[in-house]
């Protein structure tokens, strides 16, 4: 809900909180913010009540509620709304529209800010303006995004820039000016060909950050469609498989390398070991230490092995 372009995260928070000062507004108990490709995703928790003044953003800009009850006032284009905005309810901004927003009470919420060419097939997200409204798909994603984003050091991004690639669908389908993608999607899974260069392409980078567009441009599709097409292929959708690789890359060094966990949570892609513990026991079902302990013929290290 600001006027900042979608740069550095660092960059954007340090901004926001800039605005409050201009506004006075005391800074919030918490602001997290990740950054995926196409948009941003920032959550807000404990903001003292105040007033906001907002230039018009460069991005579509959708607002969910947090708060069990948020007393809110918006102005936008001659208009203004004034409700007890409840928990889950969200309000949907477009880009370049100036905006008023005072709130009487504590807020908590989520912003979802998402860049008009986030298809990355010549279309734009044009959103319409919508001053309250509830959507359960919507608010599905956002509730996740939620919740990776309050994993802080330990959210998975491509999964985040896959739930707000959905969102962006579903804002272009049902609260934007148009009816829908402005390419037919293909009713077929990726090729062999196609599949065996993003396999590879995977493969050969589990040790660093992949994103969705990456992994789209080596096939020449957008990142919305190539996630569609990969998950009919592969039966699983692009963030779990590459989250799942990660995995077996680690298990195969835990059974046969006397490296670290941190060295091996590094070297798999994983941002710290913390990171590593919590995803590798998420999908085995036990820790990389237990795990470790359970094959036959490992060799461990002491370093970094807790």
């Amino acid at each position: 809900m600001n006027q900042l372009p979608l740069k550095t995260t660092n960059t954007h928070r340090d901004q926001w909180l800039a605005l409050l000062d201009k506004n006075g507004v005391r800074h919030p108990k918490a602001l997290r913010v990740v950054e995926v490709p196409g948009g941003l995703v920032q959550t807000t928790i404990g903001e003292p009540p105040g007033q906001l003044r907002l230039d018009g953003a460069p991005a579509n800009v959708l607002m969910f509620n947090l708060s069990p009850v948020q007393a809110l006032q918006q102005k936008r284009e001659g208009r203004s709304f004034v409700s007890d905005m409840l928990n889950g309810e969200m309000t949907l901004m477009p880009c370049g529209v100036p905006s008023e927003w005072s709130w009487n009470s504590t807020c908590d919420r989520l912003d979802v800010i998402v860049s008009a060419g986030i298809f990355g097939d010549g279309s734009t997200l044009d959103a319409v303006d919508r001053f309250l409204f509830r959507d359960a798909e919507i608010e599905e994603i956002c509730r996740r995004l939620y919740r990776e984003v309050s994993l802080d050091g330990m959210a998975d991004r491509l999964y985040m820039e896959s739930l707000v690639m959905q969102l962006a669908m579903l804002v272009l389908r049902r609260h934007s000016r148009a009816s829908g993608p402005t390419t037919i999607l293909p009713s077929t899974g990726l090729t062999r060909s196609q599949a065996r260069r993003v396999l590879e392409y995977i493969e050969t980078n589990l040790s660093r950050e992949v994103t969705l567009r990456e992994m789209a441009g080596i096939v020449d599709l957008s990142p919305y469609h190539f996630a569609r097409m990969f998950k009919r292929t592969m039966s699983t959708a692009p963030h779990r498989y590459v989250l799942e690789r990660r995995v077996e890359r680690a298990k195969a060094m835990l059974r046969t390398t006397g490296a670290s966990l941190i060295e091996i949570s590094l070297s798999t892609g994983f941002c710290n070991q913390s990171h590593f513990t919590s995803s590798f026991r998420r999908i085995v079902g036990a820790t990389p230490t237990g795990f470790q302990g359970k094959s036959p013929g490992t060799r461990s290290r002491s370093v970094g092995s807790r």
